[in-house]
């Protein structure tokens, strides 16, 4: 009898360690989450150009990578961003992902002179921030699921012959270099 009460006390901790371990594994998760949204890359502008270099943007969504556009860009750097909507943790942890539109992609000086004075490039994305998005910043933080409504973005320097992808996550917008070919897209050029 007592054997039998030890091996249910063995059971019952081994069941609840499985389940604490699965529980952090989706903790983990939940808050290291990484979705790649777009992948940029830069070229060195024609001979004569009156752009600093040709960045080209394709969107990825849900993993599938779509048309790809050009844009002349000036300045030093560049930067993607757009509007995000963070969940409260708890609605992170079960499954709930963050919301995002990307928005703008535009070009960035390293010095604020130079972006007072030189030439600037800006292009909408996706339309730029639509209706739904406005009343989301006026009101979606009286929802009681949403901790946050704002704006985000990433920049990084302009390097000809480089590719990068961007990432959504929890809190907003990341850029990492790419080392792998891209899949072919048709190309739009602006």
């Amino acid at each position: 009898m007592r054997l039998s009460g030890i091996l249910w006390v063995f059971v019952l901790l081994v069941i609840l360690a499985v389940f604490g371990f699965l529980f952090g594994l989706r903790a983990y998760q939940a808050f290291h989450q990484e979705e790649l949204v777009a992948v940029v890359r830069c070229e060195a502008p024609p001979p004569g150009a009156s752009y600093r270099f040709l960045l080209w943007h394709t969107p990825v969504i849900r993993g599938v990578p779509g048309d790809s556009n050009s844009f002349p860009m000036h300045g030093d750097q560049w930067t993607i961003g757009g509007d995000i909507l963070k969940w409260e943790p708890w609605a992170q942890l079960i499954g709930l992902k963050s919301c995002h539109k990307l928005t703008r992609l535009h070009s960035r000086y390293l010095k604020a002179e130079s972006e007072m004075t030189g030439p600037g490039s800006a292009y909408d994305l996706n339309g730029g921030t639509d209706a739904l998005w406005l009343w989301l910043y006026r009101f979606g933080t009286q929802l009681p699921v949403v901790e946050a409504v704002y704006g985000n973005a990433a920049y990084c320097m302009a390097q000809p012959g480089s590719r990068w992808g961007v990432y959504v996550t929890l809190s907003g917008y990341l850029i990492k270099p790419l080392r792998s070919a891209p899949r072919q897209t048709q190309a739009k050029v602006r």
